[in-house]
């Protein structure tokens, strides 16, 4: 053993840097994944409009849904019946009429809607509630309120994650998630829901972040590609296309609210089993119990580790975080004293706040394309799956600085494509196609961020990324429903945020095979100059 002390990265091969341990880790992952995706767009389904709704005539009841159009709703120039408007005359005095007379009086929606069942065919929240028309923005905000919550979760959770360990911060966001969803479910007005929405959002992101940190942390750095991608590419991708069709057979939006929320209970349940990093342990002084894991992982994938070497390691470990406290604490607004860290942080957050908005916006667009809701998202959700594969091949192979560039130019032109079509089918397509494209992004973003970042304000520097992240993403319901001006314009916002995160991409370190940083004076060195091809391992 060389004289000079090992930190954790030096230290791993002995223990392991892929066997059992880590694998029973990325089983305990895949749950998570699942649950993510349902935490994450389950307000969707609770929120969807069908396109076709119109007002509701009491007089014209008795007819059938074309003959009520037909007489009692207006037309727009483009010859569209109108959503938020009906003919103000006494229908009694023109039962006769076999159609509508374009001089009469028109007047607001006096009894209420009708929906296009065909379209939505159980009673969403919004439905039951007549959030359209003068309303309609009401599905933007509690939307947007979600992100909010989103906002404070990733502030507290990862302060919790740095401070008190991966798994209570694992625990605590996914309690939000369950006491969220439940709550929505009893919602009766939309001030009640934007505050289950806003309870819920504390678990975006932060509901599987705090384990996808442990893995990150647990396996050598050849191995993360794989564990950060796979149980995203499988779980959440096997989540997020079920989601629609649990939405479509619960037949109400209180059961689905109930049902995509009870399970969580199992999640909360695992934080009870699953071990905490070693890593971080030994990060924050705690490294009896760093070792004592350490032991354990070593057991579990058959590794011996010679007795001297433990105690080398140990000792090491003791006087790495002696020397940390005597020298400083560290809190994020250390980042931000050096330079270029400081720089390299600001890039990592403009980047990521432009992948949110445009990821949740791909997303959230799908549904208004014209096409079947349910099928279309099942579709675009499948993206989910190359989205992670992809990287876990090319990733290692290309670098995440050419991958991650790559992928939001692709997203650009196939978003600019679909604001371009015309056939419904057509800007489907191309939406799904960008949405692969973003997705790649998303992934690759998220473990090149966390590979950037040093141990000691990893956790928190996450965080912030997300929050800010989420800050953005609060647009993104607002990009979406800009469709109402202009059907294309919300492609063209989309197609010029991916065009401005590519540029971002060029001015960030390549992290590809290279040690995961302890300190942010480690981090400073190591990322001294900005790589476009893939670094050498150090």
């Amino acid at each position: 053993m060389s004289e000079k002390c090992m930190d954790f990265n030096e230290f791993l091969p002995y223990i392991g840097e892929f066997g059992a341990y880590q694998k029973r880790l990325l089983l305990y992952m895949m749950p998570f994944a699942f649950m993510f995706a349902l935490i994450y767009l389950a307000q969707i389904f609770m929120l969807l409009v069908p396109q076709d709704h119109w007002c509701r005539i009491q007089e014209l009841e008795d007819f059938p849904k074309a003959k009520q159009k037909e007489l009692g709703i207006p037309k727009d120039k483009d010859g569209v019946y109108e959503r938020c408007s009906m003919y103000d005359v006494d229908f009694k005095l023109h039962s006769n009429a076999t159609s509508a007379n374009e001089s009469w009086a028109t007047t607001k929606c006096r009894d209420g809607w009708m929906y296009d069942r065909g379209q939505v065919p159980y009673e969403t929240i919004s439905t039951q509630y007549n959030w359209v028309c003068q309303k309609d923005d009401y599905v933007s905000y509690a939307i947007a309120a979600g992100f909010v919550g989103s906002i404070f979760g990733c502030l507290s959770i990862g302060y919790v994650a740095d401070h008190w360990g991966r798994i209570p911060a694992l625990f605590l966001a996914n309690a939000c998630g369950l006491a969220g969803g439940l709550l929505s479910a009893a919602c009766t007005n939309f001030y009640t829901f934007a505050a289950a929405s806003v309870l819920q959002g504390w678990s975006y992101d932060t509901c599987f972040t705090s384990i996808y940190i442990l893995m990150m942390e647990t396996v050598g750095p050849q191995y993360r590609t794989l564990t950060a991608n796979l149980s995203l590419a499988t779980f959440y991708t096997v989540g997020a296309c079920v989601l629609p069709w649990i939405a479509y057979a619960c037949n109400g939006w209180r059961t689905f609210a109930v049902l995509t929320s009870v399970p969580i209970i199992i999640l909360i349940l695992m934080c009870l089993i699953i071990p905490e990093s070693p890593r971080w342990l030994l990060s924050v002084g705690k490294v009896e119990k760093g070792l004592k894991i350490i032991r354990k992982i070593a057991k579990i994938n058959g590794k011996i580790v010679p007795e001297d070497v433990l105690i080398a390691f140990q000792q090491c470990s003791e006087v790495a975080y002696r020397e940390e406290q005597l020298a400083k604490k560290y809190t994020l607004l250390d980042i931000f004293k050096s330079c270029r860290m400081g720089r390299i942080v600001l890039i990592l957050i403009l980047n990521w706040m432009i992948i949110a908005l445009v990821y949740d916006a791909h997303v959230r667009i799908i549904t208004n394309v014209g096409t079947d809701i349910f099928i279309s998202f099942s579709l675009a959700n499948l993206a989910e799956l190359p989205g992670g594969l992809i990287p876990l091949v090319l990733m290692d192979r290309t670098g995440r600085k050419i991958m991650l560039f790559t992928v939001l130019l692709l997203c650009s032109i196939c978003s600019l494509l679909a604001s371009l079509l015309t056939k419904e089918w057509d800007i489907a397509i191309a939406a799904i196609f960008g949405r692969l494209c973003v997705t790649i992004a998303n992934n690759v973003g998220e473990q090149w961020a966390a590979e950037i970042l040093p141990t000691v304000v990893r956790g928190q520097g996450l965080s912030l990324i997300h929050i800010l992240g989420a800050a953005a993403a609060v647009l993104s319901p607002f990009v979406v429903y800009s469709g109402d001006y202009s059907s294309s314009l919300p492609m063209k916002i989309l197609a010029g945020l991916a065009v401005i995160g590519a540029g971002l991409v060029l001015f960030l370190p390549e992290t590809t095979n290279v040690a995961l940083p302890q300190t942010i004076e480690e981090a400073e060195t190591r990322w001294q100059q900005k790589f476009w091809f893939r670094k050498k391992k150090l």
